[in-house]
């Protein structure tokens, strides 16, 4: 990265190539960082969708007599 002090002491061509490059490896820096969060969200959106195909419980059988509370039943 060029310094502005440096960027000054340049001619007008040379300063405006040099802004480029600054711009560029921004650019640059900015698009590694977004690679770290893409595999993150990817891997979360498997996961999600993994989660989505398999049952989160398996169905309980009680006999026939409902074991979940409700509202009612809290206060007691």
């Amino acid at each position: 990265m060029y310094r502005k002090a440096t960027l000054r002491r340049m001619s007008p061509q040379t300063r405006r190539y040099a802004r480029l490059l600054n711009n560029l490896e921004s650019v640059l820096r900015r698009g590694k960082n977004l690679v770290e969060v893409i595999q993150r969200l990817e891997i979360d959106s498997r996961a999600l969708a993994h989660a989505r195909q398999i049952p989160d419980h398996l169905p309980v059988r009680n006999s026939g007599r409902d074991f979940t509370l409700t509202d009612h039943e809290e206060g007691r």
